[in-house]
């Protein structure tokens, strides 16, 4: 059965509440529904550091959090120094749609010339960052990804 073709019920009664999903994991299961709040964000906040001195990409970045909003700096690698990219709204990801712990972020930079959108996500104490780089100008530069690990 070709699945594009197929139509299923997308909604599941919850608690006399209707949810709409897509695929199983966005279904809370009972013992871990949430009631309401935020994800976590604290595993992932404070300075991180590329764990390569050489990289040509992002050489730090920080995540704080205030009033429920996280939010991302990031520095590009360039000697002598760094380029500072400013901070950016970020939005926190649970392991979970019934777990408050946050594992991973996203968040988007618009350059002008270039949209950035960072995804990463916390495996052990290590910070895998991948980038996303598309470029909005003519300069015949191709769009490409970046991944780079950091630690605190």
């Amino acid at each position: 059965m070709d699945a594009l073709t197929t139509s299923r019920e997308s909604s599941f009664i919850v608690d006399m509440e209707s949810l709409e999903f897509r695929r199983a994991n966005d279904l809370p299961a009972l013992s871990d529904r949430c009631n309401g709040g935020a994800i976590d964000p604290s595993p992932l906040v404070g300075t991180w550091y590329s764990t390569n001195k050489a990289t040509r990409g992002i050489s730090q970045l920080t995540l704080s959090e205030r009033d429920g909003v996280l939010t991302l700096q990031s520095f590009g690698a360039w000697e002598p120094s760094y380029i500072d990219w400013g901070p950016v709204k970020s939005h926190a990801f649970s392991a979970g749609v019934g777990t408050r712990e946050s594992v991973g972020f996203k968040a988007s930079y618009d350059f002008g010339f270039l949209q950035t959108v960072v995804a990463a996500y916390l495996n052990k104490r290590i910070l895998v960052v991948d980038t996303y780089n598309t470029f909005n100008d003519d300069s015949g530069r191709f769009n490409y990804f970046l991944r780079d690990h950091f630690y605190q």
